[in-house]
């Protein structure tokens, strides 16, 4: 299974941790120049829904969130292209000791289960889905945020490709919608894959809270409630695959 690594080209230090690492866990790997939002949406979406990223987030979208979503799609591409299941990394990651085997777990895992997350998740809803080798197989009922580290198989990945011809929300917002795109999202526990706190960069520059009107703020409360129910009712009577 190929791994592919999005990093800014001019990220040497991110860059150098990222390869020693992958290095060290004897994993191939390849740099994927990540893209950028400099020149707006409209280089890589059809079009973007301004009203809608704000009840989604309480701002307006940023040339740093443009280009984030835009390098995941562009892997989701490559992934349809190669027909082939893949592993995508952003490059502030910190492997544990692990990632190998959770690497080599998810290569057995993502024809049955279509995404698997290998970050660690923090205030996310699960439920047990099965033991696989050293780690459970977990279903997200409710996703985290962040896409610094999982697996993707093409099926999966022409979904989220449909799902992004409008840009309504950052990437990890986007998925986190499963009752929109309807793919079941996973994980493996215990978490083979860490953010690096001593990443010189952290985050996505630019972000700006929007001033909200008080009908944006009420807008707001529906659109988090709606989500709450959507999500629910998605989950009620889904039982995840065990294989």
């Amino acid at each position: 299974m190929k791994i592919f690594v999005i990093s800014m080209t001019d990220s040497v230090e991110r860059r150098k941790n990222a390869k020693k690492q992958l290095d060290k866990a004897g994993l191939e790997f390849t740099f994927f120049d990540a893209l950028t939002g400099k020149n707006g949406f409209s280089e890589h979406f059809s079009a973007y829904d301004e009203y809608q990223y704000l009840l989604d987030t309480g701002r307006k979208t940023t040339a740093g969130e443009i280009g984030c979503y835009a390098s995941h799609l562009a892997l989701w591409k490559t992934c349809v292209d190669l027909d082939e299941a893949i592993m995508i990394m952003e490059d502030d990651f910190l492997l544990k000791e692990n990632f190998v085997d959770a690497f080599h777990e998810s290569e057995k895992l993502i024809a049955d289960y279509g995404f698997i997350r290998l970050q660690r998740a923090n205030r996310v809803k699960r439920k047990f889905v099965k033991n696989a080798g050293k780690f459970s197989l977990l279903y997200y009922t409710k996703m985290p945020h962040s896409l610094m580290c999982y697996v993707i198989s093409p099926a999966v990945a022409k979904v989220f490709i449909r799902s992004s011809s409008t840009l309504t929300a950052p990437v990890d917002v986007m998925i986190k919608k499963i009752w929109q795109h309807k793919q079941r999202l996973y994980g493996l526990s215990p978490y083979p894959v860490f953010e690096d706190k001593l990443s010189k960069i952290s985050g996505i520059p630019g972000r700006i809270k929007h001033k909200k009107s008080l009908m944006l703020q009420v807008m707001r409360i529906v659109t988090k409630i709606t989500w709450i129910v959507k999500r629910i009712l998605f989950t009620y009577n889904f039982k995840p695959p065990v294989k």
